[in-house]
């Protein structure tokens, strides 16, 4: 017999002895991997982990990818309930109660949703904006509504409600050339209370920037992307015909930590990978050959010195397509930001984890005049396992599809989801809503589906042999097989998807649903006509 076995033995049968409350402290101390382990050191630790509440709530959490509201005054088994009624009601997609939210509609409306916040105003002119805090049972958030100030001619925003956050971009001016001066966008961004629309406490007054152009123009076209990540602020700027500016300011100092400046086609869409990484999607080859890639740009050091692409930590390449079809454009989508978490006032029980996060690349495709897009599923865990592997001396290299793409993703032809209304990611959730291209008795039938990528909760539920008859689990390959590759693209990371059929509209006239959007604790479904109504499940 080998010593080793009696003496875990010995050490086992210590534990054992010790009073109930101490064995309690020490576990919860453990993670939830240890507590899983203990379970099979003996008949008596599995018991006390099976009955233990805070136990099975950090198991709980885990398996959920949520994490603990610590200031809350709720027992662990309260907590635990809470969260096992919240999963129940996202497995059935059973909504406790619903509400309808009408909203003025015009051409040009700046709108964002964010932790349960919704916002909008009308561009240009408004001098209010709109916000709508959304309920939570399991998560005790009243609703609210509120109205605070905006400046004349605000642009666009972005907001962080869990640091009362609001970002206001002023609307661009355009200075011309004057004698050897290049002519320059001037742009001016506040940040603000999301409470009171007045300056934020923590913050500078304002970030004056002076974008230069290329070359001279009198006319001005140009798209934002804001985007806030704890104490950093990125905006991508990209002026049609002429130049893409991609920079990142910490909001509350108006130290400037990158600036990567490239001709228009090189930068299309970025995302906070973490707050030290920044990850930048494009269509451009540096050589000019249009082909989707992912790079990865190392933020954790304030820089004034301009950054090119070519300064990447990694790069991500996406399946070949064949030369004759033209990469258009770019956008990835993933909410919410990095390390994000709830307002600790708030005094929830329970939150998103900061590392369940689900990163949605869209590429569209032009072929013989047709436009065609692809959907890229891709967990953050993925990527960051890459990128942490790279040693200091394997930095700025080059990672083919085949070494992260095929097992570590879902590649396909996209589902329906809008391009206007984008808040169809949460966590590692994707809404579609799908409407039947046949009608009966006039009306098309439609069928909400959450995609969920969460991969613990896939192992749970396939070990413990998980039938529901509105819920799949979907481990077959995905192949897209079409003219658009140079080969067949296979991809096979796990999901579910979890379907439910809506009822139809109450009166022959009244509008089906158009799109829908989905938070932590709410899924929308949109009517949009002269007004954009809302019917929000919660």
């Amino acid at each position: 017999m080998r010593r080793p076995t009696r003496r875990s033995s010995r050490h086992r049968n210590s534990l054992i002895l010790l009073p109930s409350e101490v064995i309690r402290r020490i576990l919860s101390n453990l993670d939830w991997r240890a507590l899983l382990r203990l379970k099979l050191v003996c008949k008596f630790l599995c018991s006390v982990v099976d009955e233990s509440p805070s136990v099975q709530y950090t198991i709980e959490l885990a398996v959920c990818g949520m994490e603990d509201g610590a200031r809350t005054r709720l027992s662990a088994a309260s907590k635990l309930a809470l969260l096992k009624e919240r999963n129940a009601a996202w497995e059935a997609l059973q909504w406790a109660e619903s509400q309808d939210l009408t909203l003025p509609q015009s051409d040009n409306m700046a709108w964002e949703l964010c932790a349960g916040v919704y916002a909008q105003f009308s561009v240009p002119g408004a001098s209010t904006m709109c916000l709508y805090r959304l309920p939570s049972q399991y998560r005790n958030i009243p609703a609210s509504s509120w109205r605070i100030p905006l400046l004349s001619d605000t642009k666009d925003f972005t907001m962080d409600p869990s640091q009362d956050l609001l970002v206001l971009v002023e609307k661009p001016i355009l200075i011309p050339a004057h004698n050897k001066t290049k002519s320059y966008i001037r742009i001016q961004i506040h940040p603000r209370s999301l409470t009171t629309g007045h300056r934020h406490s923590s913050a500078v007054e304002v970030i004056d920037h002076h974008l230069y152009m290329r070359s001279s123009s009198d006319k001005l076209e140009m798209d934002l992307s804001i985007q806030a990540c704890e104490k950093l602020l990125g905006i991508l700027i990209i002026v049609k015909d002429n130049i893409s500016e991609l920079m990142v300011w910490n909001w509350r100092t108006g130290l400037v930590i990158l600036v990567s400046q490239v001709k228009v086609e090189s930068i299309g869409t970025f995302a906070f990978l973490t707050p030290q990484l920044l990850l930048v999607g494009t269509v451009m080859h540096e050589t000019g050959v249009t082909e989707p890639r992912l790079f990865v740009l190392d933020i954790s050091k304030p820089s004034i010195n301009k950054v090119a692409l070519t300064d990447y930590v990694c790069v991500f390449e996406f399946p070949s397509f064949d030369f004759v079809v033209s990469p258009m454009k770019i956008v990835i989508r993933s909410d919410p930001s990095p390390e994000w978490k709830h307002n600790p006032e708030a005094h929830v029980p329970f939150s998103i984890a900061r590392g369940q996060r689900l990163f949605l690349i869209t590429t569209w495709v032009e072929e013989k005049k047709k436009n065609v897009s692809y959907d890229l599923f891709v967990p953050a865990n993925i990527l960051l396992s890459s990128v942490m592997a790279l040693t200091p001396q394997t930095r700025r290299r080059v990672i083919n599809w085949n070494e992260w793409g095929p097992t570590g993703t879902r590649f396909l032809k996209s589902p329906p989801h809008s391009h206007v209304w984008t808040g169809y990611v949460f966590g590692s959730r994707f809404i579609s809503l799908v409407t039947s291209p046949k009608a009966t008795a006039g009306r098309h039938s439609q069928t909400l589906q959450i995609w969920d990528f969460n991969q613990l909760a896939l192992k749970r539920a396939a070990a413990l042999g998980f039938e529901k008859e509105n819920v799949r689990l979907v481990n077959d390959t995905t192949v897209v097989e079409d003219e658009m590759f140079v080969e067949r693209v296979r991809t096979s990371l796990p999901y579910s998807i979890t379907t439910r059929t809506l009822p139809p509209p109450r009166s022959p006239g009244e509008p089906t649903f158009t799109d829908t959007m989905i938070s932590e604790d709410s899924i929308f479904l949109l009517k949009v006509s002269l007004l954009t109504s809302f019917c929000v499940f919660h």
